[in-house]
């Protein structure tokens, strides 16, 4: 226990910090329609050819700005085309009609108080060395569940008639005790997901390349070239980059997932030595959630919720315990 309550003391913070940005990473896209309502007024879920999108993204592009990535989501969601400003490697976000191809609204990508969220959750504004912070962070607050949780199991409770009455901070421990013996392993699931994902990025996370301003291929030439490989549903079309001059078209539903195409002949060629190594695509799956369905949203906000409950809650009862004197021999 006194492990726990040092360990809890010293990474407390950090755990506060990272649940309560989960939490509201994990209800962005509710937060999102509250605040841009424009971007979600959609006509309609139907899909029309992947050029007419281009087309569209291309009457708004600005000085020095180029497609990046242009995202066919389905269902009610808009199609979302990426542009990349190469000087700063700014990003910013199309958000287009899927029926129509009409420009509904734009904004930056990661901008506002959700990017920012994002990008204390993900690395502390420090970058690839936050995400080392976060994963130490990660792996003291499963060292503070684990200390914490093995002496609750052993815990008998007092005896009726030992019985005395309760301080504010005995209640706040009391609390702090039940919340976190029932959250201890879902909270340990997703803070041993998300302590891979950190690691995983290493010290440093090399910056992505512009795409090319000039593609020697059409869309369409690109989408007919790749359909024939997968029997999946075409997701998310990443434009050619001056690092590596590919069409790389990721799909859903079949493999292969992924598929490149060469810019300078056409010819397409499944990629399945792109995916990640499978324990760091489960601890994706895990911390993000399969598709990141709706269900799955709640049930990682209401961890992230317990989590917060219960790292606040020690912090709260070891700030108001009352002073105990040193017994005089």
């Amino acid at each position: 226990m006194r492990v726990h309550r040092w360990l809890g003391l010293a990474i407390g913070l950090f755990a506060v910090l990272l649940a309560l940005s989960g939490m509201i990473l994990a209800c962005a896209p509710l937060i999102e329609r509250i605040a841009a309502p424009a971007r979600y007024r959609v006509s309609g879920d139907g899909r029309i050819a992947a050029s007419a999108y281009v087309e569209a993204a291309h009457r708004r592009l600005r000085p020095g700005e180029r497609i990046a990535t242009l995202s066919l989501e389905q269902g009610a969601s808009p199609v979302m085309v990426t542009l990349d400003r190469g000087g700063d490697h700014a990003r910013r976000l199309l958000f287009l009609d899927p029926p129509t191809a009409r420009v509904l609204a734009s904004g930056w990508r990661d901008g506002g108080v959700i990017g920012a969220v994002r990008r204390v959750h993900d690395g502390l504004f420090l970058g690839g060395h936050g995400r080392w912070i976060v994963g130490v962070a990660g792996l003291g607050v499963m060292l503070a569940s684990l200390t914490g949780f093995w002496p609750l199991m052993k815990r008998r409770p007092p005896k009726a008639k030992t019985r005395r009455p309760t301080h504010k901070g005995e209640r706040a421990a009391t609390w702090h005790r039940r919340v976190g013996l029932w959250s201890a392993i879902p909270v340990l699931a997703m803070m041993g997901s998300g302590v891979a994902l950190a690691f995983s990025g290493g010290p440093t996370i090399t910056a992505a390349a512009p795409p090319l301003a000039r593609p020697a291929l059409s869309v369409e030439r690109v989408v007919t070239s790749a359909r024939p490989w997968s029997r999946g549903t075409l997701m998310v079309i990443d434009w050619p980059t001056e690092r590596s001059p590919d069409w790389t078209l990721h799909y859903r539903g079949a493999n292969p997932m992924l598929v490149k195409v060469a810019d300078d002949s056409a010819t397409a060629l499944a990629a399945p030595g792109q995916a990640a190594p499978a324990m760091l695509s489960w601890a994706r799956r895990l911390h993000d959630g399969p598709a990141i369905t709706g269900p799955w949203r709640v049930l990682v906000g209401l961890i992230g919720l317990l989590a917060l409950w219960t790292a606040g809650g020690g912090l709260i009862a070891y700030a108001v315990r009352p002073a105990v004197r040193r017994a005089r021999r």
